[in-house]
């Protein structure tokens, strides 16, 4: 994603560099350029990238878009590139994100909100840009912040919108993620297969309750029905239908999962509240033993 964010940016023409920590990813970055492929083809988009950590020179916008896993690590190794007018936003999955951040940024310059733009990782220096979407964010402290980063990310094309209530706007996306991304992975089938699940509706209600619950707890509202809704649009084909979840992809990739950060911490939190979650807590230990067994996956029947 944020090579995806990156590409646009740069498009746009603005001085944007990428950090990342993946050696073979930035050497091919620098080396022959960022390789985006679309619906409308393969282009190949002059960038800069650059390993971990950042060098001190402030930027004007540092993006977030890490593995919840990684971002306190990640936090760490950013922040000489935060410096005291930095905004910085994070686009990332999951809940806790926001409090790995504060330690290196103040709360009136820290923004957050969600994407639904799909990107997948074709290999070092390539994306895969899937459809179109929308980024919600919103500021925890200035509003005025919120509307200077609309603006900027307007110039590159980026359909987004401005939240009164970013954690509200986190929560849905948490929400939406802990039946998608869980299920997709836990069956290994692109978002569209879902649709040929009968129980679905009955199956994704009970996980969004459960979320619900937990987040009415700490005083934000879910729109269950509405999670829903956004869910089976995502059926059609033309939308993301043949998008693989992050945590399918991380899974297939040998990589960690974020599953802790979504249905782990729905379980988590409903414990320290006191409240049930089931579901979500059998999600998290299924994903987990997906992880755990990776090497030993059964792919075909032998006579």
């Amino acid at each position: 994603m944020g090579c995806r964010f990156g590409a646009a940016l740069a498009e746009a023409g603005h001085h944007v560099l990428l950090l990342d920590g993946w050696p073979d990813h930035v050497l091919a970055i620098n080396t022959s350029g960022l390789k985006v492929t679309d619906e409308h083809g393969t282009r190949i988009i002059r960038i800069q990238a650059k390993l971990f950590p950042a060098d001190k020179d402030p930027a004007d916008l540092l993006i977030v878009f890490a593995k919840a896993t990684a971002t306190a690590e990640v936090a760490e190794a950013a922040a000489p590139a935060i410096g005291p007018d930095t905004l910085v936003l994070t686009l990332q999955n999951g809940l806790g994100n926001i409090e790995a951040l504060l330690p290196h940024v103040s709360r009136d310059r820290l923004l957050a909100g969600t994407t639904t733009l799909g990107t997948e990782l074709v290999g070092p220096g390539h994306i895969r840009a899937l459809g179109s979407g929308e980024t919600v964010l919103g500021g925890l402290g200035l509003p005025f912040h919120t509307e200077r980063l609309r603006a900027t990310l307007a110039t590159a094309s980026l359909a987004v919108r401005a939240a009164a209530d970013p954690l509200a706007v986190i929560w849905a996306k948490v929400a939406f993620n802990c039946v998608m991304n869980s299920l997709c992975t836990i069956a290994s089938i692109p978002v569209s297969a879902l649709a040929l699940y009968p129980g679905f509706d009955e199956l994704a209600s009970t996980i969004l309750d459960e979320v619900a619950a937990v987040a009415a707890a700490e005083g934000v509202v879910v729109d269950t029905a509405g999670a829903l809704a956004l869910m089976k649009a995502q059926f059609d084909p033309a939308a993301s239908g043949n998008h693989l979840a992050s945590t399918l992809q991380d899974l297939l990739a040998g990589r960690p999962t974020e599953i802790a950060h979504l249905n782990g911490a729905i379980a988590a939190r409903a414990a320290a509240h006191g409240i049930p979650a089931p579901a979500n807590a059998l999600i998290t230990q299924l994903v987990q033993l997906l992880e755990a067994t990776s090497g030993r996956r059964v792919t075909s029947v032998h006579p």
